[in-house]
């Protein structure tokens, strides 16, 4: 059975940029339907179950994993929360300024640094930032996309998803741009874009029902670095798929000699990023840090799991060559190059050196290696869209990570959210079209 449906513009995805379009877009009275992949979870939200419920674990055929979520609010649900302004590449190489909307989204959304009334309490993390001092690094507190007030210093449960809602996610957005007039279908796997004389006329999808087909002016692909690419190439556009990066992180957790580690700590509320945009290293939860190691099956480590409160955990995220591939059927292919094998071996020898200084055992330590979390780099400005993130077929756009032409190396849904504005404001709502740049 089928079923057709109609709208002004369709959005494939529900994460950063796709929540944010949505939303724009709703405001200004637009006719908008929404298509998400994944399920509307919320049993899950804050346990270890959303590992089995909203991610999505991948492995590349040269065995590295890529995580993303899949579920509304995309991976949004299950990031760390970590708010980073966006790359200096975007607008020095490309030309798009995004500071305004970066300021409007930061002000909007109350990001901060984590208060130093949540750091007094993080002993582990304390003697992991001294060390650091004491080796001539700075291991900062980062800003967040979290409601401290609402927040408790001792969950450390943001890769789970918040239960209380101190975190932002793209849900807040989705739901805005709900109450606004748009609809939302979940369960929904956009198969292909229904082309028509070079103009994108609609979409087709499979649901549990059956395949349903979305008539429109216009298509919006938000579907992420893997589901965006997949999408394209089984609607013709070959070109897309190439120069995937995924911003691999590499996560060592290790048992401190005596006292504390960062058990009850929250992960990634101190790091450096000062080398040179290479990578960046901090803190790791003791139970994300334990986890990583399972997920990389360095089953070895399970045995330290009895000495959990004096674990301590870091990690160090790297800026990877844009080098992967993936096809229309979601194959990927992804390795490290010469490049990125010398930057990892450096980040890990100084976070090792962070820990033992700190005090922990060096020979407990583990390392999970190459977890890869910002799937980007398959739909790129100048290969796959244009300077008005505009495809080859007229009015099908991409706004999401795969336009990014390479890795920033952090977290991306700062940037994102405010490209996803930025983007939007920029679209004629009479034909469907943008002629701008951004």
């Amino acid at each position: 059975m089928g079923k057709t449906i109609s709208a002004g513009t369709v959005i494939v995805g529900s994460g950063a940029c796709g929540a944010t379009i949505a939303r724009e877009l709703a405001k200004k009275g637009e006719s908008v339907v929404v298509l998400e992949k994944g399920r509307d979870h919320t049993w899950p939200i804050g346990t270890p179950m959303a590992y089995a419920t909203m991610y999505d674990i991948m492995k590349s055929r040269e065995g590295i994993i890529v995580r993303r979520g899949v579920t509304t609010g995309g991976s949004t649900m299950v990031y760390s929360g970590n708010a980073y302004d966006p790359p200096g590449f975007i607008n020095h190489e490309l030309g798009i300024d995004l500071s305004q909307e970066v300021a409007e989204t930061k002000g909007e959304l109350n990001i901060r640094p984590v208060p130093e009334a949540f750091m007094e309490n993080y002993t582990g993390t304390q003697r992991l930032v001294n060390a650091a001092g004491e080796l001539g690094y700075a291991m900062k507190p980062q800003e967040r996309f979290v409601d401290y007030e609402k927040c408790v210093p001792g969950c450390d449960s943001c890769l789970f998803g918040c239960r209380r809602g101190a975190k932002w996610t793209a849900r807040n957005y989705l739901d805005d741009a709900v109450a606004l007039g748009a609809r939302l279908v979940t369960r929904c796997n956009v198969r292909k874009v229904l082309v028509s004389g070079n103009r994108a006329v609609g979409v087709m999808a499979d649901t549990p029902s059956g395949t349903l087909r979305v008539g429109c002016n216009r298509v919006i692909l938000s579907a992420g670095g893997i589901g965006s690419p997949e999408i394209l190439r089984r609607s013709g556009i070959h070109e897309a798929g190439r120069r995937f990066f995924t911003d691999p992180m590499s996560v060592l957790v290790g048992v401190m000699k005596e006292g504390k580690g960062t058990f009850r700590e929250m992960t990634f509320t101190v790091a450096d990023a000062s080398n040179g945009g290479e990578f960046v290293f901090g803190n790791t939860g003791a139970v994300n840090g334990f986890v990583a190691q399972i997920a990389a099956l360095n089953l070895s480590f399970l045995r330290q799991g009895i000495h959990m409160k004096r674990l301590a955990g870091m990690f160090v995220k790297l800026c990877d060559d844009p080098v992967g591939s993936i096809d229309e059927n979601g194959v990927f292919h992804k390795t490290f190059t010469r490049r990125d094998e010398r930057t990892m071996a450096k980040g890990i020898k100084i976070a090792t050196d962070v820990m033992t200084r700190a005090g922990v055992d060096a020979s407990t330590i583990s390392v999970a290696k190459g977890i890869g979390g910002h799937p980007g780099g398959t739909c790129a400005m100048g290969t796959v869209v244009d300077n008005t993130l505009r495809t080859s077929a007229g009015n099908l756009y991409v706004c999401d990570n795969s336009v990014m032409p390479k890795s920033g190396g952090i977290p991306p849904v700062l940037t994102l959210i405010a490209l996803g504005k930025k983007f939007a404001r920029t679209l004629d709502n009479k034909r469907g079209l943008n002629g701008k740049g951004l």
